[in-house]
């Protein structure tokens, strides 16, 4: 694991986020799941903080995730990359 957590500190050193998909699907109907937690997993193993945030809607209207993945220890670049990109903005 270090040799990746090394690589990925180099990748991100030089975005704000990068954006991956949060899950493989929609989200499923219901309370009872929030989805496979497989795209996640990797950002957890390797200690580096991520947000998923619900801009896109699937076939049955459920949301469809997008997630921020951050350098390690800089969660706030993070969280305010996700604010831009969720807030609406007729410039985008």
């Amino acid at each position: 694991m270090p040799v990746l957590r090394r690589a990925l500190d180099g990748i991100l050193a030089r975005y704000d986020a990068i954006l991956t998909p949060a899950t493989t699907g929609e989200a499923p109907a219901g309370l009872t799941s929030t989805g496979s937690p497989l795209f996640c997993t990797i950002w957890t193993l390797t200690g580096v903080p991520a947000v998923t945030l619900p801009l896109l809607y699937g076939p049955h209207g459920l949301p469809l995730g997008v997630q921020l993945v951050g350098r390690k220890h800089d969660d706030a670049r993070l969280l305010r990359t996700a604010r831009w990109l969720a807030e609406p903005s007729p410039s985008r």
